[in-house]
Parts: C-alpha cells; sequence; structure tokens
C-alpha cells in the first residue's frame, strides 16, 4: 500500500506498456490457428500478468479486466465497456462509438475462474480483416487508458487518506483510542465513506466494508488418512504443517485499499513524513526487537533519493551533522585539530602511535562535549594543551 501511495506518475508509462503488450499477447491468441500456438500464448499472458503483479499487487483486478474486456470484445462486434462499470471501475467514455449496450447491462457474467480464461482464450474464432483488427486494438488502447488513469487516480486518493491518517497517527490521545474507536474516528473524517441506515430505535453508522473471509488449506487428507486416529491426524498435520488459513475474497481495487486501511488503523501503525524527501512512511520496527511497533520519531525513510545511491536516512542524517558543524564554532574547531592530529598521526605512526592517536581522540570529544559555544577561547586553550601532550 505505502509503495503504491508514494509511486512516481512516471511510473505508470511502464504499467501502460505492459498493458499494450498483453493487448497483443490476448489478441494474437484469440487469432492463432493451433491449439498448441494459443496454449503457448496463454502462459505467456499468466507470465505478463506475473510482471504487472510485480509492477503493484493492486494492478490484479485491473489487469482482470482488461483481459476480460478483450477476450469478450474480440470478434464479437460489441466493445464490451460495460464490463467497466460491472467492475464497480469509474471511466468516463468520450467516444459514443464504445458507450456501454445496453444488452449487457443485465447480462449476467460467468465467473472468472481459470477454467473460463482457458476455455475463452483456445476457443476457435473466424479471421477478421484488417480493419477491424485495428478497430479492436483502438478499443483495447482506449480502455487502457481509462484502466491507467483511474489506477492513477486511486494512488492519489490513497495517498490522500494516508495523509490523513499522518496528521492523527501519531497523537498521543489518537493512539490510545481503541480499535472500534479509532475506526469510528476515521470514518468520520472521510478515511472511509460514511454511511447512514434508517433501523429501529435509532440511526446507525455503518463503515463500508464488503470483505468476505475464507478459510483456505493448500494440502488435504486421502481417505484413509482421514480414517486414523486423533492423535494420528493431528501427528500428520504437525508433520505436513497442515492448517487452514485466514484469507479475505476482495471483489476491485477500491476494496483492497479499503481493506489495507483498516488494517492500518486497527493495528494503530504510525505514519510520519520523511524530513528530507517529504514522502509518506510507515517507520520501521527495529532488528533487534520484530515485536516491538515502528518508533514514530523516526524522521527520513529508507527510500533511495534521487541518483545520490543512499537512502533519505543516510542523507538527512550527514545533513544534519554538516548543519550543526557548520553551526557550531566549537565543532569546526575541533574538526580541524581532528584532522591536524590524524594527519601527523598517519605521516609519524612510529612517533605518534595508533593508540596514543586513539587516547588523544577520546580525551579531545571528551573536551569538546564539557564546553558550549560561548567558551570558544577557553576549548581553543585546552585543545591545545592536549595536542601537545602528545605531539610536541
Amino acid at each position: 500500500m505505502y509503495e503504491f501511495a508514494i509511486m512516481s506518475y512516471e511510473d505508470f508509462d511502464k504499467l501502460k506498456k505492459l498493458y499494450t503488450e498483453l493487448i497483443e499477447i490476448v489478441c494474437n491468441a484469440k487469432e492463432s490457428d493451433t491449439m498448441e500456438e494459443k496454449i503457448d500464448l496463454l502462459l505467456a499472458t499468466f507470465y505478463k500478468v506475473s510482471e504487472c503483479l510485480n509492477f503493484s499487487p493492486y494492478t490484479h483486478f485491473y489487469t482482470q479486466v482488461l483481459i476480460d474486456i478483450i477476450v469478450k470484445t474480440y470478434n464479437t462486434k460489441v466493445f464490451r465497456s460495460d464490463l467497466l462499470l460491472k467492475s464497480q471501475i469509474d471511466c468516463f467514455i468520450e467516444n459514443e462509438k464504445y458507450y456501454p449496450n445496453e444488452f449487457y447491462e443485465d447480462w449476467e457474467e460467468n465467473e472468472y475462474t481459470i477454467h473460463l480464461i482457458t476455455h475463452e482464450f483456445t476457443q476457435k474464432v473466424e479471421k477478421i480483416s484488417k480493419k477491424q483488427h485495428k478497430e479492436y486494438m483502438e478499443f483495447f488502447e482506449t480502455i487502457k487508458d481509462l484502466l491507467v488513469k483511474n489506477f492513477m487516480e486511486k494512488k492519489a486518493d490513497l495517498k490522500d487518506r494516508l495523509e490523513q491518517i499522518y496528521k492523527y497517527s501519531n497523537n498521543s490521545i489518537v493512539k490510545s483510542l481503541s480499535t472500534e474507536e479509532r475506526l469510528f474516528l476515521y470514518e468520520a473524517k472521510r478515511v472511509f465513506d460514511i454511511h447512514y441506515l434508517n433501523t429501529n430505535p435509532a440511526h446507525a453508522l455503518f463503515l463500508d466494508t464488503k470483505f468476505k473471509t475464507k478459510y483456505i488449506c493448500d494440502k488435504e487428507l486421502s481417505m484413509r488418512e482421514r480414517t486414523l486416529d486423533v492423535e494420528e491426524i493431528v501427528k500428520l498435520m504437525k508433520t505436513k504443517n497442515m492448517k487452514a488459513e485466514q484469507v479475505y475474497e476482495l471483489e476491485n481495487t477500491e476494496e483492497q485499499i479499503r481493506f489495507e486501511l483498516f488494517k492500518v488503523i486497527q493495528n494503530n501503525f504510525s505514519i510520519n513524513k520523511c524530513e528530507n524527501c517529504g514522502r509518506l512512511f510507515i517507520p520501521i520496527t527495529s532488528s533487534n526487537n520484530k515485536n516491538q511497533k515502528g518508533r514514530n520519531d523516526q524522521k527520513y525513510c529508507n527510500n533511495l533519493y534521487l541518483n545520490t545511491g543512499k537512502t533519505c536516512k543516510e542523507i538527512g542524517a550527514l545533513n544534519k551533522q554538516k548543519e550543526k558543524v557548520q553551526n557550531s564554532p566549537i565543532l569546526i574547531e575541533y574538526n580541524r585539530e581532528y584532522k591536524r592530529m590524524h594527519g601527523l598521526h598517519y605521516n609519524h605512526q612510529k612517533k605518534f602511535t595508533e593508540k596514543k592517536f586513539k587516547e588523544w581522540s577520546k580525551k579531545a570529544r571528551k573536551l569538546r562535549n564539557n564546553f558550549t559555544d560561548n567558551q570558544l577561547e577557553e576549548f581553543k586553550m585546552e585543545l591545545k594543551k592536549l595536542s601537545d601532550m602528545y605531539w610536541k
């Protein structure tokens, strides 16, 4: 969620390229002559879908809709833009030619399964003219642009909602609220959509969540194993690491975003803004204590800053140190003397050994910490005395 929210708009050019390639693959699959070629192109589609998911997990529903529209439009003489609305993707279509067909508005769509995809991919279709092919490609490119535009709007909307959470998540009063109280607060602040129900005896406020909770297991017992005693079955479960895991069924990208925002609020995460690049980030936990929540006093994120090859955390600390040195006469004097003494040690290592240099350095740091900038002259005199003790 965080990576998606801070994504730059230039990154979406990569998604456009991936979707253009995906359109080409799916169209070729619809027109291919042999089953072997169709299967190869089906596999190529899956690989391209994986690339889209690597770009962002949030592409899942958009990619699904794009493929669905291509498969159900190609060679049907109907531009299936109605599938955008059925997938709750709100897009404004300028070209009247692509307006949703009324016939399909109430059409019951088949459940989107791997078997259905394979069937529709491998179904033989009649060849179409170059002119028709061009018309389809123009429509698919239009759909691609609409999807990416909507995806970018979702990114901007998510960032706004995280900004809202950022405003309050570090507030000690908000941190002390229960999960239910925090949900009510963020509902009121429009992080979620607010809804009212007319119920008796009073009005009710509810969080607009449609997450379906399911339990799945990727392993199963054989018929023989099921007849074993409970103790034996438990041993098998432990050996094979068999357990039912909780998953959530989501229907579109908005539900995916809303679900993750729900988890951020439920777990009482803090959101900070980097003092170097201005991006939002969730403070990371200490590697020494993974059960500890992220420190909310972290000022810099771990993103690479521009083309420096360094993270904001690294650059921010360096900049603060430079700023501190530039503004402190004591530190300027200390650094000047440190460089001089280090040069003497480097050029006269037998006379001014590493052990002696480290002793001087330790005492010089202690001396530096005992003086303020208003005591610069006294500090200079004491530092000179210390240096003369080690190098006469």
